[in-house]
């Protein structure tokens, strides 16, 4: 997902191959579930969008899975995909080009109106104009499909590749075979929406949502509340919940607290817990059971902009990759958290363990190995090396010791490293366009449980010629690793393929060095004693439609990012 920092940075960042949610456990969950009640989340901050073609980030992605439904979705709290509004899983033709999808006949957006096969193509053809959002958002994984790039460049007004065969039947053609194809259609871009109430919202569409999920907007006052309520056209198994609300303006400090304060029921549902309140909960018997934890498929990193100086010799990536303590970023992070030498996260299946191309000890670092390096690309006591900006996200207090811990290891090899911590929405947009930002801490979470995704939106030279909001933010172009992605994306032998991916790694990670990778997270987080059901998704940042409550519901306190419970 676009840089999604979840646990050590900010809030934000899947194929064939599967992924266990191993370690997740749902909170109390004794007795049968009930219908009805209110469920109350908080947020840091406001949702940048509720619509579907734009919606990039995890915040937008946790009311937005409520609201709409896509072709296939993921089944119960796995990365098995099964279908959702489709069906059935579709007829692919043998040389991996053409997906065929038959449709539920059942389906009604919350207006009423039935959805039919002509509803997905305006939707993605929506989503896939560059004058809606373009091939920053979805269109940098849809780009494979016939005709897309036409609509790009705005030599077409339909996509020749997605056809309408009758009402309740879609084809979808490809330019190439893409392996992880059926998980891109599962992603919030490939949501279906109405044409008439894009029509009746003009431009403000994204706060006047209508689709075809569980819940539905009722309220957005924005800066202060989000309420959802059941949708009674909902085509799936109705939620128990009527209602959820989500407060705006609570840091997740504040909100975890009022929590424990039976204030909130769960907050920040898209963050994992801050470590101060980690290890409050931790220790205290009524809540350190009821701590959910989930290995994170992520990885975090310090990229270097290979464009910029200093950062376009080779020898001083290298040289940066020598240095940095990652045993003290784990600790930082109360071990919720594995160093991490390469570019995929330890859930995946390319995951290599082990994984140390270049010889560093245990804490991640080889400081003479890095003196020697910085000597041979021209720096030494006569031409000391210049200082440098790091970038960061700032979103709590592990923020600012993460990047402390950082800025001291450099001081070990004679670099003065400042540090620079901006809202998030600032450090995407400075970090996403070219010849802006040389040093930055970044993170990427899954957008699908794939290998590609780890390379295909954050290294290729297609990510690398985005000009803003652009997530290869080393601005990383290697054309023969390239080659090898293409030749991984369309493998259909699963082995080959992974093959294809480590080699792809090797060239990144002790070649070429264009990031610093770090460490990958464990995500945790827990709800109040009323909240039943409540489990961590391996790909969605929040599932409200297992949840139900006991009880009633806390009363909501006036927001106040700086205010105590």
């Amino acid at each position: 997902m676009k840089r999604r920092f979840s646990l050590a940075i900010a809030s934000l960042g899947v194929g064939t191959m599967l992924l266990s949610a191993c370690g997740n456990a749902a909170t109390t969950t004794e007795g049968q579930p009930v219908s009805g009640g209110t469920l109350t989340l908080s947020f840091k901050d406001d949702l940048k969008t509720l619509d579907p073609a734009i919606g990039y980030d995890t915040d937008s992605w946790s009311i937005s899975r409520a609201i709409y439904n896509g072709l296939l979705t993921y089944k119960g709290f796995t990365t098995q995909l099964e279908p959702d509004i489709a069906a059935a899983m579709p007829v692919i033709s043998p040389d991996g080009k053409t997906y065929t999808f038959k449709l539920r006949k059942d389906v009604k957006f919350s207006n009423g109106r039935g959805v039919t096969a002509d509803d997905f193509k305006y939707s993605w053809e929506r989503m896939l104009d560059p004058k809606t959002a373009g091939p920053m958002t979805g269109g940098s994984f849809w780009g494979s499909v016939h005709g897309a790039q036409e609509l790009f460049d705005g030599t077409a007004t339909h996509i020749s590749g997605i056809k309408v065969v009758d009402p309740y039947t879609l084809e979808i053609d490809l330019d190439n075979p893409n392996q992880s194809f059926l998980n891109i259609l599962a992603m919030p871009f490939g949501f279906v929406i109405p044409k008439e109430a894009v029509a009746a919202a003009g431009e403000d569409y994204a706060h006047k949502p209508i689709g075809t999920g569980p819940f539905v907007l009722d309220k957005w006052t924005p800066g202060q509340l989000i309420v959802l309520k059941k949708n009674k056209n909902y085509f799936g198994t109705k939620p128990y919940l009527d209602e959820v609300d989500a407060q705006i303006g609570l840091t997740p400090e504040v909100g975890y607290l009022r929590m424990q304060n039976n204030q909130l029921d769960i907050p920040q549902p898209d963050l994992t817990i801050p470590s101060a309140q980690y290890i409050s909960l931790s220790s205290n018997p009524n809540w350190k059971n009821r701590i959910l934890r989930n290995p994170n498929v992520d990885i975090y990193f310090l990229a270097m902009n290979v464009n910029m100086k200093p950062f376009d010799n080779k020898l001083v990536r290298q040289a940066f990759n020598n240095v940095v303590n990652k045993a003290n970023l784990v600790k930082i992070l109360n071990g919720r958290a594995v160093i991490n030498n390469g570019i995929q996260a330890p859930p995946m299946p390319s995951y290599v363990q082990n994984y140390n191309p270049l010889g560093l000890d245990a804490s991640g670092q080889n400081l003479q190995k890095a003196k020697d390096l910085l000597k041979q690309a021209g720096y030494d006591a006569s031409h000391p090396f210049p200082a440098q900006e790091l970038v960061y996200p700032k979103a709590n207090a592990d923020s600012d010791r993460l990047a402390a811990s950082v800025q001291q290891d450099f001081q070990q090899v004679g670099i003065t490293v400042n540090l620079k911590g901006l809202a998030f929405n600032a450090f995407l947009d400075i970090t996403g366009k070219p010849n802006t930002t040389a040093l930055s801490y970044n993170g990427w979470i899954q957008d699908f449980p794939d290998p590609s995704d780890f390379i295909d939106p954050i290294l290729t030279c297609a990510a690398a010629n985005v000009t803003a909001n652009g997530a290869n933010i080393a601005f990383y172009c290697n054309k023969d690793a390239d080659k090898l992605a293409d030749q991984a994306r369309g493998d259909t032998n699963s082995a080959e393929r992974l093959k294809l991916y480590q080699q792809y790694q090797d060239i990144v990670v002790s070649k070429d060095f264009p990031w610093v990778p770090l460490y990958s997270t464990v995500e945790t987080n827990v709800a109040a004693p009323r909240v039943h059901g409540y489990q961590l998704h391996p790909v969605w940042p929040l599932v409200l439609t297992s949840i139900w409550v006991t009880g009633s519901a806390p009363s909501l306190a006036p927001a106040s990012p700086s205010a105590s419970p």
